[in-house]
């Protein structure tokens, strides 16, 4: 009995390899609405009449939000550097993943050289995947707003991890006076505040994002902090984006430039959805639209913009930048991650079962990489970057659906410097 299952379970592993990514569930079919939302539910593996539908959803919300002003757009300023490039190293499982797989773009940098450029094959979409096609970041997001608070603490708008958070417009909820690390770990007490998905607030029947800040701080009116557990939340990372908006005050805009710009040096604009304005138990409050009641970590980039971003990371962490010191700090003191899982069911879909840290924002201590200095981001269905801080490795995975292998895709390909065959 044991040899058997010993044997399917290496028949499992290799055919994981090979394949790396689920098949198709009803491959030639009509598109299949699962709601009116614009990404698709993680169970589902859909076909491509599907992952065009939902592409067109995405694309067509974030013009959206353009058309009602609840986009904040920072502009290229002509500076962005090419990568240097190579012929695409030959992967027939990265080429079949690409024609048939779930995978929009798949970018492998490595020592200087992007060695694989992959696009999802043409014609299979309603609109092909080209360089300035936008992609929604999701919970990578976060880490970029991490990296932006970086720069917060290194231009002397925050004085550090440890800055004690002093917010008026926070002052009533249970934030206010926790250190700022608690936030940025996501250990501050927070559980019994928002919805199990940690989009809703307090018992609020719309997305945290159909409301100002102003707003749900209302709604945190008298809340206390209930221990320290790890709780990821998609609300607190909100809050963090705007107590930058805070304490950069008027030179927000600045800031943002300055980190977009001039260091990430963008080729295209970047924008990330701005809240709703909302008024206070119907009054308008003295934060109504504010900057520090409007940002969020939701970013809507282009793929080698992503790119752009890692390098960036990667590089203020291997200069020892004063930005590079806040990377290698969020590392030092990242706390162990509850859902470290590498051999649960299913655990190959998700990139953050197989790390053992999270802090700030960042994935640390990948399975199977000990003593390595590993950083990883992760965004619904697979918007991935995963950065070798000593070889220079970059994966960036921008992606329809949750249904491939990170581990043929991501942590293989970082681990041993080489794509799958």
């Amino acid at each position: 009995m044991v040899k058997h299952l010993t044997l399917a379970l290496a028949l499992l592993s290799l055919y994981g390899c090979q394949q790396g990514f689920i098949p198709q569930s009803d491959k030639g079919s009509e598109a299949v609405s699962y709601g009116p939302g614009a990404e698709l539910p993680e169970h589902v593996r859909p076909n491509d009449a599907t992952i065009s539908l939902y592409q067109d959803r995405r694309l067509a919300f974030i013009e959206k939000r353009r058309f009602w002003g609840r986009l904040y757009t920072v502009e290229p300023a002509g500076n962005a550097v090419p990568f240097k490039t190579a012929p695409n190293v030959e992967s027939e499982t990265l080429t079949h993943a690409l024609s048939e797989g779930y995978l929009f773009s798949y970018l492998y940098y490595d020592d200087g050289v992007v060695r694989y450029d992959g696009k999802a094959a043409k014609g299979r979409f309603n609109k092909d995947v080209k360089d300035d096609m936008l992609f929604y970041t999701h919970s990578t997001g976060k880490s970029i707003t991490s990296y932006i608070l970086g720069h917060a603490v290194c231009e002397g708008y925050i004085s550090s991890m440890d800055e004690v958070v002093n917010w008026p417009m926070m002052s009533k909820t249970l934030y206010q006076g926790q250190p700022l690390r608690n936030l940025l770990n996501m250990n501050a007490g927070d559980r019994h505040t928002t919805n199990k998905s940690a989009n809703r607030v307090m018992g609020s029947e719309i997305h945290h994002r159909d409301m100002g800040l102003n707003k749900i701080a209302s709604l945190l009116e008298g809340t206390q902090k209930r221990g320290n557990a790890v709780h990821y939340n998609n609300v607190l990372a909100d809050i963090i984006a705007n107590y930058i908006a805070y304490k950069a005050g008027d030179n927000y805009d600045d800031l943002i430039r300055m980190v977009f710009q001039e260091k990430v040096k963008i080729a295209h604009p970047v924008s990330y959805e701005k809240h709703a304005n909302s008024d206070v138990k119907g009054e308008l409050s003295k934060y109504f639209g504010r900057p520090e009641t409007l940002a969020s970590y939701s970013y809507f980039m282009t793929r080698y913009d992503f790119l752009r971003i890692a390098k960036a990371m990667m590089e203020d962490f291997q200069s020892n930048t004063c930005v590079g010191q806040y990377l290698r700090e969020s590392q030092e003191q990242a706390k162990r991650w509850p859902k470290y899982g590498p051999r649960w069911k299913k655990a190959h879909l998700w990139l953050h079962n197989y790390a053992k840290k999270y802090g700030s924002q960042f994935y640390f201590d990948f399975h199977g990489m000990r003593g390595r200095n590993i950083m990883g981001t992760e965004g619904y269905n697979g918007q991935n970057m995963l950065i070798d801080l000593d070889n220079s490795r970059i994966v960036v995975t921008n992606s329809a659906a949750t249904a491939w292998d990170v581990r043929v895709f991501m942590l293989d390909v970082i681990r041993q410097g080489k794509l799958p065959n």
